[in-house]
C-alpha cells in the first residue's frame, strides 16, 4: 500500500492544503507573498504531493525547486515547512511509521529545493534527410 493510500488519497491531500496554508500564515518566519498563488490558483503543490506520496505516476507541474524555493530559502525554513506539512497531514497524532516515511521523502527533496543543480543545455543538431540514409 502506498503512502498516498495510507494518507487517504486525493481527498486527504486536498483537505490538508488549507490547514497548511493557515499554519504557514500564522508562522512569522514565512513570507507567503510569492507563494499564495500556489494555494489560490495553482494546484502544483497538491499535485506534487500526490506524486511524491505515490498517488500519480508522473508530475508535470513546476519543478520542485521552483515550487518551494520562494518560501524555503534556507535549511531551517525548509525544516519548519516540513514540520507544518507533516502537521497538516497527520494533525498532531503521535509519530507513526507513515509520518516517518513522509519525512524521509521530504528529507530526500532537501537538496533539490535548497541548492538545485543547473541543468545542462541540450544540443540539438539539424541533419539533412539524405545524410541519415545509408
Amino acid at each position: 500500500m502506498t503512502l498516498y493510500m495510507k494518507l487517504g488519497g486525493r481527498k486527504a491531500v486536498m483537505q490538508a492544503m488549507p490547514r497548511l496554508k493557515q499554519r504557514l500564515e500564522q508562522d512569522e518566519c514565512f513570507d507567503l507573498s510569492g507563494f499564495r498563488e500556489e494555494f489560490e490558483r495553482s494546484d502544483d503543490l497538491t499535485e506534487f504531493l500526490i506524486f511524491l506520496s505515490g498517488g500519480a505516476p508522473f508530475y508535470d507541474g513546476k519543478p520542485v525547486c521552483e515550487l518551494l524555493s520562494p518560501i524555503c530559502t534556507c535549511s531551517d525554513l525548509y525544516a519548519r515547512f516540513v514540520d507544518h506539512l507533516v502537521s497538516a497531514f497527520f494533525g498532531g497524532r503521535a509519530g507513526t511509521g507513515d509520518e516517518t516515511e513522509f519525512r524521509r521523502l521530504l528529507d530526500r527533496l532537501r537538496p533539490q529545493v535548497l541548492s538545485p543543480k543547473p541543468v545542462a543545455p541540450v544540443l540539438v543538431y539539424s541533419v539533412e534527410p539524405e545524410t541519415l540514409s545509408a
